[in-house]
């Protein structure tokens, strides 16, 4: 199977031409035209293409080629509908491939947060006047946002939690985000370490990442949102800054090989009880 990363820059560099399925299980009475949905289970990452389906091949092993919709694909690979919702509509998605013809409810979640999610993103995030991560990470300018080694593994955690995600432009150095759920909003600022320690940066970062917050604390007016700060660290922080950004209340993550995040033991627990296991 390939790498999620290798699939992501093919289909947002419009490399992505067609993908090959064995003809078998809800496969098998599947006509040239029907429509074809990429589900990649790696790290959660869920639905991240789409195409419409040749003619079968005929044989011991037949198989089925499907030509990628190239427009709606470069939105899924940027933007995937992550694999948590999925099994929650379709829970036998594991045993192999399923007809979302048997399946409505299912497949109005999926052409929903295709065709439909902007706009709610852009409504839920207009308080803020941020860009959404779906227009700023899929435009052909912006490509290495949807890329990018620290911020897009978070995009994707923060979207299987539901949250509208924007990102403040224009976009300096580093990107900065802006997401909401609901009355949570989690202001995230990326922060790279060159010192060995990171003392230095971190405490830059800090300062920015507080006053942005009571920015928006004070633009808003609104008392019933919960703003929560997260610094995006490129590498893990000593154990001595680690304890003075949980003082702070400040989520703390970095980066892990494979295009995964951690965070640090008090970011897990403020994680878990308030913004994820939706």
């Amino acid at each position: 199977m390939p790498k999620f990363s290798d699939l992501r820059e093919a289909a947002l560099s419009g490399r992505l031409d067609r993908f090959v399925c064995e003809v078998r299980g809800a496969l098998v009475d599947i006509r040239a035209g029907d429509t074809v949905w990429g589900y990649l289970p790696e790290l959660d990452v869920g639905l991240i293409a789409m195409g419409l389906a040749q003619r079968p091949r005929a044989g011991k092993k037949a198989t089925v080629a499907v030509k990628i919709d190239r427009k709606r694909t470069r939105i899924l690979a940027a933007d995937p509908l992550a694999a948590s919702t999925i099994r929650r509509w379709v829970p036998d998605l594991r045993h192999g491939s399923v007809d979302l013809e048997l399946r409505p409810r299912a497949f109005s979640v999926i052409d929903s947060w295709v065709n439909e999610r902007n706009e709610r993103d852009l409504e839920a995030l207009e308080p803020f006047s941020v860009k959404t991560w779906r227009d700023a990470a899929g435009s052909t300018r912006s490509l290495s946002l949807a890329l990018h080694d620290i911020v897009a593994p978070i995009a994707r955690l923060l979207r299987a939690q539901e949250f509208a995600v924007g990102v403040v432009t224009p976009i300096a150095k580093e990107p900065r985000f802006i997401a909401r759920r609901m009355r949570d909003v989690v202001v995230l600022q990326v922060c790279r370490l060159s010192s060995s320690k990171g003392r230095a940066e971190i405490s830059a970062a800090v300062g920015s990442l507080l006053e942005t917050r009571w920015r928006l604390e004070r633009e808003t007016g609104d008392p019933n949102f919960r703003f929560t700060p997260w610094l995006a660290c490129s590498s893990r922080p000593d154990a001595e800054m680690i304890a003075f950004l949980e003082d702070l209340g400040i989520l703390a993550s970095w980066p892990l090989r494979g295009g995964l995040v951690d965070l640090t033991e008090r970011s897990k627990q403020y994680w878990y009880q308030h913004l994820g296991v939706r």
